[in-house]
């Protein structure tokens, strides 16, 4: 493997290796080129066949390798005497052979029959080594953004040695209120992720989605914001108590942000099809959570937090004893949905089944997409589900909606988790009691989730999967979120070691980047690309996908920083 700053191939465009030619501008992010040769060998017909690593217990698929060589990275092989559409793979009658290789970008690679029962790997010529970009990128947001905060410092310091600061302007941007600045930075941090993720993350693969179980960065940013969102709940209840806010005026108020959310949800992703008019998404469970576990706190949260319970042991649980009344109406909720995906079904398909069908399991239940969850979206909503889910491309199974209604009940119980760590926040006010819960709080949460999913990616009771929006997967997230959320309270309201900038900015607008960067994804200057042939693909390196990803990211933390400069906080 060579390394190379840019990910790009090396040598001539053209190679000639024996009687074949291979021409490398043909390659794209993640692709190399894989032959088959049999010299030597008295065999008639060998057949190819592939098969994607995450596609759990999926059958092999058959490839014409005449027709086609160029292969995803992330592909397993089969060479057999059969010939057939589909290959089990506990199939193993007339297999020469099965691959798992570890081939990389841009290298070519030949695989040998050496006879009807084995074979062997050449590379014929060495790949790039695709995360390269990651040093190249991270050096030039260095040099360029490191570059500009050290210009601004020195026009301020100048600006102050010359008499020329107006003072009004340098206190621009505070509050006489103390603001618990990692809340901020936390969202912030989300918010940016979810961009860089949405935009394609530099074509990473262990960035984006997964497929269906398991847990990659860009799984953590969706259920992080749920998460933060149910901390600032008790927040802005307690405030809107002592002002002697109404229940009346409150649920008006709840009520009418979480319409707002909900169509604009619906106005961002639902297209132009009406007949595939998605009903659910991202901001529709914002605002169907948010209405629920708000109107929940604001019947059953104790108003005065800083009662204190007078037997000791309560004492040391003072601040779940605050919502104990809401801890138990989402525990109901949470049963609920661990009783409908255990014992409803779709015809022909099994209870408690969680796959993504489509190939799964040899095609055994094709149509059983999602299990119970799948099931009763589709049945409630119909063709007004997501019809292009990251499951099709590998499992060839659609439609599915990972923002569907049977996922909103775990939610409620994750935006529940949220709530508990506001009301922690609020009832103990002493910084290691916080930090000291939070990890409680992390620490058992990520225990009980691993043990749900058997602290492994497909084997366990109920694996972590966000298309489902799992059990184990609120557990496992919100670990993570407790864990984050003390990380940043403890650097930057405890030791004040950070600011919380850039992603301070971020975080207090963070409604109007997600609305804008979703409006905004294919215009000049967010988004660019360098390509003479209309007929091309620009993402043919990780560089140059990774650095349009990360500027689009940029451009909205600038926007963000512009906004907090002005003092503009976009609400709805």
């Amino acid at each position: 493997m060579t390394w190379n700053f840019i990910d790009n191939y090396s040598g001539e465009r053209m190679v000639t290796i024996g009687e074949k030619t291979f021409d490398m501008d043909q390659l794209k992010i993640d692709q190399n080129f894989v032959t088959v040769s049999t010299t030597n060998l008295d065999i008639d017909n060998i057949y190819l066949y592939t098969l994607h690593k995450e596609c759990i217990e999926c059958p092999y698929k058959f490839i014409d390798k005449s027709q086609v060589n160029i292969i995803e990275t992330d592909t397993k092989f089969r060479l057999a005497l059969d010939c057939r559409e589909y290959y089990p793979q506990d199939d193993q009658s007339s297999v020469i052979c099965d691959i798992n290789p570890h081939f990389k970008q841009f290298g070519i690679y030949d695989i040998r029959v050496e006879n009807r029962n084995s074979c062997s790997v050449e590379v014929l010529k060495e790949p790039v080594n695709a995360d390269s970009p990651l040093v190249t990128v991270l050096i030039l947001h260095i040099l360029v953004f490191g570059g500009i905060y050290v210009l601004f410092h020195l026009w301020q310091k100048w600006r102050k040695g010359s008499g020329t600061v107006d003072e009004e302007g340098e206190a621009k941007g505070t509050t006489s209120k103390v603001r618990v600045m990692s809340i901020d930075a936390f969202r912030g941090i989300s918010i940016v992720i979810m961009i860089f993720a949405n935009f394609g993350n530099g074509g990473y693969k262990y960035i984006e989605h997964a497929t269906w179980n398991g847990l990659h960065v860009a799984d953590l940013v969706f259920p992080w914001f749920m998460w933060i969102m149910g901390t600032c709940i008790p927040i802005s209840l307690l405030s809107s108590f002592k002002r002697g806010v109404s229940n009346q005026d409150l649920m008006s108020n709840v009520a009418k942000r979480s319409v707002k959310l909900f169509l604009l949800g619906i106005f961002l992703n639902s297209g132009t099809d009406v007949y595939y008019l998605r009903i659910f998404g991202v901001l529709q469970r914002f605002g169907l959570c948010y209405f629920i576990v708000t109107t929940i706190c604001i019947y059953t949260m104790e108003r005065d937090l800083g009662v204190k319970q007078d037997h000791p042991v309560l004492r040391q649980l003072e601040d779940i004893c605050k919502v104990w009344k809401a801890w138990l109406i989402c525990l109901a909720v949470l049963m609920v949905h661990m009783i409908v995906i255990f014992t409803v079904a779709e015809e022909g398909c099994p209870r408690g089944y969680m796959g993504p069908g489509g190939l799964h399991k040899n095609q055994s239940y094709k149509n059983c997409i999602g299990g119970a969850t799948g099931y009763i979206d589709r049945l409630i909503l119909g063709h007004h589900v997501y019809q292009s889910p990251t499951i099709y491309e590998i499992f060839e199974a659609k439609p599915f909606d990972p923002e569907g209604i049977v996922g909103c009940l775990t939610t409620i119980f994750h935006v529940m988790l949220g709530v508990q760590a506001g009301v922690t926040l609020l009832v103990y006010k002493e910084h290691y009691q916080r930090i000291g819960r939070w990890l409680i709080w992390s620490v058992v949460l990520g225990a009980i989730g691993g043990a749900f999913c058997g602290f492994s990616k497909e084997d366990g009771l109920i694996p972590v999967n966000k298309n489902l929006w799992s059990t184990s997967f609120v557990l496992v997230t919100c670990s993570f979120a407790f864990f984050l959320l003390s990380i940043c309270y403890l650097l930057i309201d405890v030791k004040k070691w950070w600011s919380g900038k850039p992603f301070l900015f971020a975080g207090m607008n963070a409604i109007i980047l997600y609305i804008g960067h979703e409006m905004t994804g294919s215009n000049f200057p967010v988004r660019w690309y360098y390509l003479k042939d209309l007929e091309g693909d620009w993402r043919t390196t990780h560089f140059m996908a990774l650095l349009s990803d990360t500027w689009a990211a940029d451009f909205w933390v600038i926007v963000s920083y512009y906004l907090y400069r002005i003092q503009y906080f976009f609400t709805v």
